[in-house]
């Protein structure tokens, strides 16, 4: 996964959204089968407790040993192994009792050819710091553990940790610690005097994609840069450490990819396919790292931080280890870094499979995806494995549903994306080759990247689809609870302050619903979202005593003893994504909540007029007035929209609220991001901006800019009245 934890952002953003009260909902079923006719809702019920039955422990459990039995970086023969095993497994889904293949149901291993990378060497030294006054060697390798053959595979691949698209250099240096190594860090690292050029920073994982660590040390005048897990973050100060207990020890490693292009896919064919001869940029013309970047764990990392010497650290600085953390090291300590990696084009693929739906032709042409990537860092139980699993579990209960006799009336893809850790790469190069048709035809797209990592339920999501996850978890059973238990009910009561909760129940609850973010960064959605602009979904669980990210420990020894080998969680995601998938496939109208969509536009634009008066670029007249007028003007199309629709069934025909955000000219400055509703930031990689240009505006100080953004928003919204939709039976 290229996210730090999708757990950890189920709500990846500036905050969840608040509950929203809608007055469309019917009973405990929601209001997402108000599409059904009434006659029809029963017998479409009773095919959803049947798919809801399907799924089952032992073949999760088939599933996940297949999954995560070898290392698979991509573009490894260990990938293109996991990749036949994902198609033979689809296969075989789609084979009925009489020996013949199901009706529609098809399978395609889609090759493409990114720029990707390899380490061919690394060392990290503390010069003259040994007691005969030799050099410290770092280890950079991770100790293999009892009982956990993946720590002990002598593959150099394996063995050696790395962040893919490092620089390669060999650089002896004084040495700067930056904290998180955020924009913000530098910024405060410049205020207080300390000069990073010619030196080597050292900063810990945590507060921003690793890429951006990179880009602003080299911003700074870096010579080099080290990240390294700190236990504060996630070792020994959060508890046990692996492998007695699930978090990290102290030579466990963070791996992963530090590219910041301005957009995601192949560096070498923005808004193209990555076919085998498509054309490329030269190397020269992306500006990929240019300065050598290695991760090693918080044990190694100590090694360096105990021979600072340099002025203390501002608050919140100070992370878990016990030496005392200082800004510099001074000209005494001298540390030497040397790293070597090769970029070449390599060929890995996206395994996709498609059931194709029962309805009329333009029906059949309106589609939904389900994904999760294949590719790990080594063998990857955690991160994809519990997510692709669980994608794989859905298509199978799906396909049985079909055998059974009952076709949704749209298609649904399941689809495994390649090189998804390099940069999410395949899933961008499968939404670049069909991008206007996703634009048109796909209704939406459910996430499930590192998905089932405990028994707490959590979601992010496009607005139009936060109506349909809620309507959906009242009929899947929650993990590890009592009969009965759904997820709505454990997922609501987690929710609840601890004041407004007695026995565990809710008392008088003042929550409608559970809180569901607003989708940032970091995994597979980006592209659907950002780029073609489909309503996306991502779903996960947490609750689980540990973290073994991007490491040799992310296996199924550590799975099974950290979040459990009952698969109950992967059960609960497995289901939740099956009665989301077939809820749109299925019902007569698209269940997208559109009045909820431009209510909550509505408040992010009076978000963001307020941010605008604070930041010293618009007045108001009255606590009522608005700051920015096209803010109010877009302000008050979002609530007539929401009047509007409001007043139908939930649905729309064949057109998507998030088409409407899409603008062909992209976001200013960021021509690949095209949607007007929401992108990731532009300093962390994993927040979101929402209504992005008009952000944007606001954080580079732009009056001129605000205010054309904010007049192109009210007309975008305008052009989305309810005229413009398929007329609502």
């Amino acid at each position: 996964m290229y996210l730090v934890l999708i757990v950890s952002i189920l709500c990846v953003t500036a905050g969840c959204t608040p509950s929203h009260r809608s007055m469309r909902a019917t009973g405990s079923d929601g209001a997402s089968l108000s599409s059904w006719r009434s006659r029809e809702r029963a017998a479409y019920l009773e095919r959803e407790r049947e798919l809801v039955s399907i799924p089952s422990r032992e073949e999760l459990l088939r599933l996940h040993l297949m999954l995560a039995e070898e290392p698979h970086v991509a573009g490894t023969p260990g990938d293109w192994r996991t990749i036949e095993h994902i198609a033979r497994t689809f296969r075989a889904m789609g084979q009925t009792e009489e020996g013949q293949m199901l009706e529609g149901w098809s399978v395609e291993i889609e090759e493409f050819f990114p720029l990707l990378a390899r380490p061919v060497h690394a060392s990290v030294e503390i010069l003259g710091a040994g007691a005969d006054g030799g050099d410290v060697s770092l280890e950079l390798r991770e100790r293999p553990v009892l009982g956990d053959p993946t720590s002990a595979n002598p593959d150099p691949l394996v063995t050696l940790a790395w962040n893919a698209y490092s620089g390669s250099g060999d650089v002896t240096a004084e040495i700067v610690y930056a904290n998180y190594a955020t924009k913000q860090d530098f910024e405060r690292l410049g205020s207080l005097g300390i000069d990073c050029r010619g030196k080597i920073v050292i900063a810990r994982y945590g507060g921003n994609y690793r890429g951006f660590k990179a880009k602003y040390a080299e911003e700074a005048g870096a010579a080099g840069l080290i990240i390294y897990t700190d236990p504060a973050d996630s070792g020994f100060s959060r508890g046990a450490v692996y492998p007695e207990g699930g978090w990290a020890n102290d030579c466990c490693i963070q791996r992963g990819s530090i590219l910041t292009l301005g957009y995601q896919g192949d560096p070498l064919t923005p808004g193209l396919f990555a076919s085998e001869h498509a054309r490329r940029l030269e190397l020269d013309e992306v500006a990929l790292p240019r300065i050598p970047v290695q991760p090693i764990g918080y044990g190694a990392a100590s090694e360096i931080l105990k021979r600072m010497s340099g002025p203390d650290v501002p608050e919140g600085w100070r992370g878990g280890l016990p030496s005392r953390y200082v800004l510099s090291g001074g000209t005494d300590l001298r540390v030497r870094l040397v790293v070597k990696q090769e970029r070449e084009i390599m060929r890995t693929a996206n395994v996709l499979a498609r059931l194709e739906g029962s309805g009329s032709a333009a029906e059949r042409a309106q589609h939904m995806v389900i994904g999760c990537h294949h590719d790990a860092w080594v063998n990857g139980a955690s991160d994809p494995a519990c997510g692709t699993i669980a994608m794989l579990e859905a298509a199978r209960a799906i396909t049985e549903i079909a055998k059974n006799g009952y076709r949704p009336r749209r298609s649904i893809v399941f689809a495994a994306w390649g090189a998804e850790e390099f940069g999410i790469i395949g899933s961008s190069e499968y939404v670049e080759k069909r991008r206007d048709d996703l634009t048109r035809n796909c209704i939406g797209y459910i996430n499930l990247d590192m998905a089932s990592m405990g028994p707490h339920f959590g979601a992010a999501a496009s607005p139009e689809l936060k109506s349909l996850i809620v309507d959906s978890s009242r009929v899947v059973p929650a993990a590890r609870k009592p009969i009965g238990t759904s997820v709505f009910d454990e997922w609501l009561a987690r929710s609840m302050p601890a004041s407004e909760v007695t026995d565990e129940r809710p008392e008088s609850p003042r929550l409608e619903e559970p809180p569901i973010g607003d989708l940032g960064g970091g995994s597979d959605h980006v592209p659907f979202l950002m780029h073609a602009g489909v309503p996306s979904i991502s779903l996960g669980s947490s609750g689980s005593a540990g973290n073994s990210y991007h490491s040799v420990y992310d296996s199924l020894p550590w799975y099974w003893r950290v979040v459990g080998d009952d698969y109950e969680p992967a059960l609960m995601i497995t289901r939740m994504a099956s009665v989301i998938a077939m809820r749109l496939a299925s019902a007569p109208r698209v269940p997208h909540d559109v009045a909820r969509a431009f209510d909550e536009c509505a408040v992010r634009i009076r978000e963001l007029d307020t941010l605008a008066v604070e930041r010293g670029l618009a007045h108001r007249a009255s606590p009522d007035a608005w700051g920015v007028p096209g803010l109010g003007r877009a302000s008050l199309s979002a609530q007539r929209n929401a009047s509007r629709f409001g007043m139908q069934p939930l649905g729309v025909g064949s057109l998507s609220t998030g088409s409407r955000w899409v603008v062909d000219e992209g976001l200013p400055g960021r021509p690949w991001f095209r949607n007007w509703y929401v992108a990731t930031d532009e300093t962390s990689g994993y927040a979101n901006w929402l209504l992005p240009a008009v952000r944007r505006a606001i954080e580079h100080d732009d009056r001129e800019s605000l205010d054309q953004a904010a007049s192109r928003l009210a007309d975008l919204i305008e052009s989305a009245s309810p005229r413009s939709y398929d007329r609502l039976d």
